[in-house]
């Protein structure tokens, strides 16, 4: 896991996105659709574009399955685009959480985080409440 705040560029009236989601199974896919209908216009390389709708979905999942919020509480899916990344931060009501290492014995689940940081180009969790999960891919080719 590597933690911090982005450094990017900020991009001037670059695209952003703020979506408050019901938890629920069909979160994941809203958030997928709004990602990928925000995106369309960034030019992002064919492969960041899928990686970036897989870590979302990823990550909105976590908040929909294992979060420790009340179960009707939102999630909120914040998108920010810069010149060099696209940041995406996932919000819900748990108080926080530290990162477990994947257990590589387990094949039946312990894949989004491993998932988020083998491609994110930066990501992090507060540990604190609320829960807030966010990640960035660079938006050139190189990831």
């Amino acid at each position: 896991m590597i933690e911090g705040t982005s450094r990017d560029r900020e991009a001037t009236d670059a695209p952003s996105l703020e979506l408050e989601l019901q938890r629920n199974v069909e979160a994941p896919g809203i958030a997928r659709t709004a990602v990928t209908e925000l995106s369309h216009g960034l030019g992002l390389p064919g492969p960041t574009f899928q990686t970036l709708v897989l870590l979302v979905s990823e990550v909105v999942s976590n908040a929909v399955l294992h979060s420790k919020g009340p179960t009707r509480s939102p999630i909120t899916l914040t998108v920010n685009v810069t010149l060099d990344a696209v940041r995406i931060t996932v919000t819900d009501a748990g108080g926080g959480f530290v990162p477990k290492q994947r257990d590589p014995a387990s094949i039946h689940d312990g894949y989004g985080l491993y998932l988020v940081d083998k491609a994110a180009s930066r990501w992090g969790v507060d540990t604190t409440a609320p829960t807030s999960v966010w990640f960035e891919l660079a938006r050139d080719a190189a990831g």
